[in-house]
């Protein structure tokens, strides 16, 4: 069996340096022969072993069969690609409909605007894209490709990026705009567009270039857009713009602009000549928040109630949402973030096999059966049926996997329509919210999140609603049933089915009285003033309430009393559900890692104890001392400077440093080996931003970063 080098400063260790390589070639039929090649520095392994059967060719490897909780994962993995498919579907259709209002008005302005509005001004959209610059790119895309398929067209997107100066911002408005390779700036003398015609070799940055292509193709328009705006520089847009104008008798130009903050902000940045050659009218995008609600909406509604999916849990939808709102990400990240969730779940999660409606038990292993049983909500059912008197079914549930099975496939259709019943409460809310002025505004995605969380029944929202509904008067309480009758259903809609009707009659007899006032309205209340030892004492005091009143405030007691059986019942604790980790996907941990990684975190973990990742004997700390890591001659030559560097000032001598480092790796070492080491890891201090050379003191270098701060 092949045995690894040892590390590079400790011959005896049996444990792979990271400075030294092995590589195996075949010698034989099934020996392998070793050759060591002493690479120094070198972080890359190749091993090539030989075959392990004589009947098995080389290059075909041995696959082991699934076992145990392995067995699903086909099953699991093509349960993913069906219930993603139909996500992605619905997510997909929703980003395309979100800007279709504001692409189709902007399409009809470029149809019907006349190339030639007025000499010297050009026909412009100013868009107002909001704060999200994530999200422009969707919208340009968008209209790119709707522009693009219009006769006699075409788009040439415009970003800050690509225009550091005039030269180069034409250079790749011709380029874009004929489909041509940009080239380098040292490449002025080229012609970047092949020409059809004889003609005079021109310049890249020439719009002559622009123009023959316009004539050679029958263009009737070209649509250049101005995606970020703001972030261009005012001086140089307004030369390209006034640039482009002159051009407007033979290039038949319009004008995108994208502007973030506002047209006001816009014309400042722009010089008086520039804001005179556009013709501009305004067009607004749906907001990044309210494109976010939409898709959050999309995301829990299901076109069938009845189809079983997966469901995004409190947790990691609240991460999510607070992170494109703090980061003002794109919605293609969100979709992103759900379909990693999707992933971590099958494919991580054995269990997700259940799922499937029509798994059977030969599709599963006892492993499977075992972790179900394992599963804490389940040992929680468990106890409650003991503890409420049902010993039979517990005892089948263990012994009988068949039946725990089939109550498998009973509990997720219940723990499915229970979150059903959830999501439908919570749009009940937002109905009832709406009809309330004087209630503080909550965004569909909180209250969704709270919902889920268990934690929207008895909050200060919720009492909050119920206590301007009980002083809502009767106009207000016929249009809130009228409103939430579609939305309910069950005892509470017959309830207000039958409600809404007693109300009507009873408004139909005080037709000139005006709006009926319950007795917790303010106005059916005085103030009584007594005056008790010289001190005058305020009371709040219930006037004497009409028939009216009374009988329209029995109804809406009754009102109030069936929405609040209606919460008791509907907004659980999802965490409470048997089964509820198969149905529901709420690890935050992966989200964390795979969207808001540490980098910095792991890269000072990694030279301050390597012996975490290298895993070799020489390496680790002593035994007993009780410290992280000590310094030795084996470890990384860059982690042995970054450990001096932990010791050092915010000034650092260079020939202090190297003397340290010579004391670590010994005085045996070959001195030009040492110099080499000592370079190479210093500067790779430096490529990592923890050190800078200092105009000071020419023989010191700074110290930029501090670990942990």
């Amino acid at each position: 069996m092949a045995r690894f080098k040892g590390c590079q400063h400790d011959p005896t260790c049996n444990t792979r340096s990271s400075l030294s390589r092995i590589l195996f070639t075949p010698w034989g039929k099934n020996e392998p022969k070793i050759r060591y090649d002493m690479m120094d520095f070198q972080t890359c392994y190749i091993y090539d072993p030989a075959a392990r059967g004589k009947d098995r060719s080389v290059k075909k490897r041995r696959i082991e069969p699934l076992q145990g909780l392995q067995t699903s994962w086909p099953l699991r993995r093509s349960l993913y690609q069906r219930l993603w498919a139909k996500q992605q579907a619905r997510l997909k259709n929703l980003l395309l409909d979100i800007n279709e209002s504001t692409i189709t008005q902007i399409s009809t302005f470029v149809e019907s605007s006349d190339p030639q509005p007025a000499p010297g001004r050009v026909s412009s959209a100013i868009i107002l894209t909001g704060p999200s610059i994530a999200s422009h790119a969707l919208l340009f895309s968008q209209l790119s490709t709707r522009i693009g398929q219009a006769e006699g067209s075409i788009f040439v997107p415009l970003t800050s990026t690509l225009a550091p100066n005039l030269k180069t911002l034409l250079k790749n408005l011709i380029s874009k705009g004929t489909s041509a390779d940009t080239l380098s700036d040292d490449e002025d003398e080229a012609d970047t567009v092949k020409p059809t015609c004889k003609r005079t070799r021109l310049l890249n940055y020439d719009l002559q270039l622009l123009y023959d292509y316009t004539q050679e193709k029958g263009l009737s328009r070209v649509v250049v857009a101005f995606q970020d705006c703001e972030a261009f520089d005012g001086a140089l847009l307004s030369d390209a713009i006034e640039l482009l104008t002159r051009w407007q008798d033979r290039i038949p130009f319009i004008f995108f602009f994208g502007v973030a903050t506002s047209i006001e902000n816009f014309s400042v940045k722009l010089s008086k000549k520039a804001t005179r050659c556009i013709k501009g009218q305004r067009f607004d995008v749906v907001k990044a928040e309210s494109a976010l609600e939409r898709i959050t909406d999309v995301l829990y509604s299901s076109s069938n109630p009845y189809a079983l999916s997966l469901w995004m849990g409190p947790g990691i939808c609240f991460a999510t949402l607070r992170r494109q709102r703090e980061h003002i990400q794109s919605l293609d990240a969100f979709v992103d973030s759900v379909q990693y969730a999707y992933l971590s779940h099958f494919y991580a999660n054995a269990l997700s096999i259940f799922l499937d409606e029509t798994v059977t038990l030969t599709d599963v292993s006892p492993e499977h059966m075992e972790a179900l049983r394992n599963l804490h909500s389940f040992q929680q059912h468990v106890d409650t049926l003991l503890e409420n008197g049902e010993a039979s079914v517990p005892k089948r549930l263990l012994d009988d996997d068949e039946y725990l099975l089939e109550y498998v496939k009973e509990q997720i259709v219940a723990g499915h329509q229970a979150l059903e019943t959830i999501l439908s409460t919570v749009n009940l809310v937002m109905t009832l919210q709406q009809r309330i002025p004087a209630l503080q505004q909550q965004l569909k995605s909180t209250l969704l999140v709270d919902a889920l969380a268990g934690e929207l029944r008895d909050s200060n929202f919720e009492r909050n609603m119920i206590m301007h509904l009980k002083k809502a008067n009767s106009e207000a309480l016929l249009l809130t049933l009228q409103d939430i009758l579609p939305a309910t259903s069950g005892d509470l809609h017959k309830t207000c089915e039958k409600l809404l009707k007693e109300l009507q009659k009873l408004q139909a007899q005080q037709k000139d009285c005006g709006a009926l006032r319950s007795e917790q309205d303010l106005h059916n209340a005085t103030l009584r003033t007594t005056v008790v030892a010289k001190k005058v004492e305020l009371s709040k005091q219930k006037s004497t309430l009409t028939k009216g009143d009374a009988a329209y405030s029995d109804i809406l007691r009754r009102f109030v009393e069936a929405l609040e059986t209606d919460f008791d019942v509907a907004l659980i604790n999802p965490k409470d559900l048997v089964f509820n980790e198969l149905i529901m996907y709420d690890l935050k941990s992966p989200h964390r890692d795979v969207f808001m990684p540490k980098p910095r975190a792991a890269i000072e973990r990694a030279l301050a104890s390597p012996h975490d990742y290298l895993d070799c004997e020489c390496c680790a700390p002593d035994v007993g001392t009780g410290e992280e890591n000590t310094l030795a001659s084996t470890q990384p030559s860059t982690a042995i400077l970054y450990q001096l560097y932990l010791e050092g000032g915010a000034m650092m001598n260079v020939a202090d440093l190297r003397t340290a480092f010579v004391t670590i790796l010994g005085d045996d070492q070959d001195e030009i080996l040492t110099n080499a080491l000592f370079q190479r890891s210093l500067a790779e201090l430096r490529y990592l931003g923890l050190v800078r050379g200092t105009r000071k003191k020419a023989d010191h270098v700074m110290k930029i970063s501090w670990k942990g701060v």
